[in-house]
């Protein structure tokens, strides 16, 4: 009865780590995919873009440098944030 139990023990245990392992392969890849995405939209921010944040904000950018921009949103104000908080290039 108790190697039963043990048996049964060591399979669930095995099964959860495999199942971790999965899980970790998976996030792995979809990572470096979303960090592919970011670097690219990096490179190809230029001024007149119009862009989107995670928030729901879109804008259009007036000025860019090394670590901000310069968003003009529709009611003509320009606000300045880090280039990584945008999210998204709209076309």
């Amino acid at each position: 009865m108790w190697e039963n139990l043990l048996y049964s023990s060591i399979s669930l245990i095995v099964l959860i780590t495999v199942g971790m392992l999965v899980m970790q392969v998976i996030n792995y890849f979809n990572v470096k995919k979303r960090r592919k995405y970011f670097e690219q939209l990096h490179v190809d921010l230029k001024v007149g873009n119009k862009v989107s944040f995670s928030n729901g904000l879109y804008g259009t950018i007036r000025s860019l440098d090394e670590t901000t921009a310069d968003i003009e949103i529709k009611s003509g104000a320009i606000i300045t944030v880090s280039r990584y908080a945008i999210s998204a290039i709209e076309k």
